[in-house]
């Protein structure tokens, strides 16, 4: 009788799932317990631009504080090249340099997007752009967000998150009213290095 012997990336899968399961079975991982884990099927769409758009080469991003009473104001900045992410809180000069780290769309308590709802499809810039609604997780925040996204190109033009926790919001990221905007950049040259190309 033959007999499965895992080997090279399936015996790593097989490790892994083994340990899970014995950790789960002992109860060391309490914090999946009674927790879905799966990806909220009605977030699919919401779940593809996201993760296209983290998964981009060469992009930005610019934060900026929501306020009820005027325009947005901008925060922080963030860059994104082939390997290492840059951010910048716009109340300090320097920047901050990390190694670009793999996006998933799991938290420790589950998927990050949940229960996202089609509000409809408008045109930006020549561009078709669908905006859902969801809930957004990330450990230890949440907030009910919006999400605009190409309808072609499935990538995030912007994401507006209200956090549950306002305190939160303000503490962290310096959100006056507990509400951020995120709005993408594409455009390659956006995604450099502060210093330059060849920053070393």
């Amino acid at each position: 009788m033959l007999a499965f012997v895992p080997i090279g990336v399936d015996l790593l899968k097989f490790v892994i799932l083994s340990v899970a399961l014995l950790m789960a079975a002992i109860g060391a991982v309490p914090a999946f317990a009674g927790t879905d884990l799966k990806e909220d099927p009605s977030c699919a769409e919401v779940n593809y631009s996201y993760a296209a758009t983290r998964s981009s080469w060469f992009y930005s991003a610019k934060l900026y504080d929501v306020r009820s009473d005027g325009p947005l104001k901008q925060i922080a900045e963030m860059r994104f090249d082939e390997d290492t992410a840059y951010f910048r809180d716009l109340r300090k000069q320097e920047w901050q340099r990390g190694k670009r780290t793999n996006w998933t769309l799991m938290d420790v308590d589950g998927p990050k997007f949940r229960s996202c709802v089609l509000v409809g499809e408008g045109t930006e810039n020549g561009k078709k752009v669908k905006h859902y609604t969801a809930t957004w997780h990330l450990d230890p925040y949440a907030a009910y967000a919006d999400i605009w996204f190409w309808s072609e190109g499935k990538r995030a033009v912007r994401v507006k998150r209200r956090f549950m926790d306002r305190n939160q919001a303000n503490q962290k990221f310096g959100a006056t009213e507990g509400t951020l905007m995120e709005i993408f950049d594409y455009d390659p040259t956006t995604g450099v290095a502060p210093d330059g190309p060849f920053e070393p």
